[in-house]
């Protein structure tokens, strides 16, 4: 009698697990993974971009907003004019446009304030022009960009004739 349950239990430590264990065990590794993964993944510059892509939508659609408003005042032809944003009559801070779209100003102390005319960003976003002729916004929390080339930024070029639209592109953060 004492050799046949010897027999037996050997044979239930050859078979393994059962497949409740395992099922557990791979709901436990699950949970580790789904709680651990985002500590090693890091996902901040595909964050940064869709922001960016937001503030160049909404750059899109205040040059579109302007546009309209000079094909209503009809300078929507000309290389450069000027039109007021508000209809109160008292307003009197011209808004400075090129075939019907924004300029770019020359000036980078001034591009900040004139382009949060029509563009909300807040003091998340600081907004420059570069000596090319290109508004550039980026995140206040990064190092400025040298260039229009860097990463992580939004550039917006001048319509440059009759019926062309102004440029607007967003640069991938790394």
């Amino acid at each position: 009698m004492k050799s046949a349950m010897t027999f037996q239990q050997s044979r239930r430590a050859i078979q393994g697990f059962t497949l409740i264990e395992l099922v557990v065990v791979i709901v436990i590794l699950g949970i580790l993974a789904a709680t651990a993964a985002p500590k090693f993944i890091d996902l901040t510059a595909e964050a940064r971009t869709s922001t960016l892509e937001g503030v160049a939508a909404s750059v899109n659609g205040a040059s579109a907003l302007i546009y309209s408003k000079a094909i209503v005042k009809g300078v929507q032809n000309l290389p450069f004019s000027s039109l007021t944003l508000s209809d109160d009559p008292g307003e009197t801070n011209p808004f400075y446009i090129s075939y019907g779209y924004p300029v770019v100003l020359s000036n980078s102390a001034d591009a900040s304030a004139y382009w949060k005319r029509i563009i909300d960003v807040g003091n998340d976003f600081i907004i420059i022009s570069n000596t090319g002729g290109k508004l550039i916004i980026y995140p206040n929390d990064i190092i400025a960009p040298e260039g229009s080339s860097d990463p992580c930024i939004v550039t917006y070029s001048n319509a440059t004739g009759e019926y062309s639209k102004p440029t607007i592109a967003v640069k991938d953060c790394v």
